[in-house]
């Protein structure tokens, strides 16, 4: 004799394909905004890094850009300046990212609520 569990068949309805297609998208919209916010944050390093090393620079000759396989004096200012404007841009992009990602968290935590109360352990919603 054999007490097999066997699963619950619940019906999907239209609408909850629709909130489960909906659940995808932006489970994959997260994973790129998470990428995203990587990338800035180690971008922003890289040019925090830069301008350390620009700050400290004594060299006589000055600051000397690589462009492709030469190496090219430029003006300390200006560099400073354009690192400063990547910063600024990158932190505002970071900024921006930080709160799509929340907005889509919050999204994606109501549609669990609501699709994990319907389907029970029916639905994996986990990554």
């Amino acid at each position: 004799m054999t007490d097999a569990v066997e699963p619950k068949d619940i019906e999907v309805e239209k609408d909850d394909q629709i909130r489960i297609n909906k659940f995808s998208r932006l489970n994959l919209g997260y994973d790129d905004l998470d990428e995203e916010i990587k990338a800035l944050k180690k971008s922003m390093q890289t040019y925090k890094d830069a301008r350390d090393e620009i700050d400290a620079c004594m060299e006589d000759e000055g600051i000397l850009l690589k462009i492709g396989e030469a190496f090219t004096p430029v003006d300390e200012d200006s560099v400073g300046e354009k690192l400063g404007k990547l910063i600024d841009q990158a932190e505002a992009r970071l900024s921006e990212a930080t709160d799509e990602i929340e907005k889509v968290k919050t999204d994606l935590d109501a549609l669990k609520k609501v699709l994990y109360s319907k389907f029970g352990n029916s639905i994996n919603l986990e990554k």
